[in-house]
């Protein structure tokens, strides 16, 4: 970035490849592994679990209740 003149913050170029996971996985996905990276593997694994439940579980349950609708 620094060629096109654009310097970005430290925090911003750290957290830039996670937000092309997405908006809202993005984050979550960032927060566990800085969370592991740093030692903190508790909160790394509650923003884990988080991520799993954004990436697999909730659209199985609007599936699922998207079928009982019809």
């Amino acid at each position: 970035m620094s060629a096109l003149g654009i310097s970005l913050p430290p925090r911003i170029r750290r957290l830039a490849p996670f937000l092309l996971a997405g908006p809202i996985s993005g984050p979550l996905l960032a927060g566990a592994v800085l969370n592991f990276k740093e030692g903190r593997p508790v909160l790394g694994s509650l923003y884990a679990f988080a991520l799993a439940e954004i990436t697999i579980v909730l659209p199985l349950i609007t599936a699922k209740l998207g079928l009982h609708v019809l």
